[in-house]
């Protein structure tokens, strides 16, 4: 299993954050990676709640939310994928810091092909993730800023 930490601070308040980490339909607005999102199923946020998503250049896949803590934490998991993984889960925090907000997230995955696959998340897809994700939160953080 491999853990990626992320934490970054925002120049607004958390509420604004929040606003769209809680937005699961809008995660193409500051993940580089997705295309768009749309809602699975009848929930549209908490526990349970499906987003599927249209990845670039070309791919899909379907998250599931299984931690809400409303106004501070989201989690989720993926549940359909090409990737080659045996699972991904996450959660991303919000909380006020004297910046305005700190966003955190813990990311796990395994991967699959035993020894090849730790093989290739050691010298590649770790690097990847790390990378993407770094973008990802400082879009995240530029957005709602610009949201005021």
């Amino acid at each position: 299993m491999t853990t990626l930490q992320h934490d970054i601070t925002a120049n607004c308040s958390p509420e604004r954050v929040w606003a769209i980490l809680s937005d699961l339909e809008g995660v193409a607005g500051y993940n580089q990676t997705v295309a768009a999102a749309r809602i699975r199923g009848p929930a549209r946020a908490g526990v349970g709640a499906e987003r599927e998503c249209d990845l670039k250049p070309s791919g899909r896949v379907v998250e599931r939310v299984i931690r809400w803590e409303e106004g501070s934490a989201v989690g989720l998991e993926v549940v359909e994928s090409d990737w080659p993984i045996t699972f991904m889960r996450w959660t991303t925090r919000v909380e006020a810091h004297v910046s305005g907000s700190r966003i955190t997230q813990t990311l796990e995955y395994g991967v699959k092909f035993g020894p090849l696959g730790w093989l290739l998340d050691k010298l590649v897809m770790r690097r990847k993730l790390q990378a993407t994700l770094d973008e990802v939160f400082a879009n995240l953080a530029r957005k709602a800023e610009g949201a005021r």
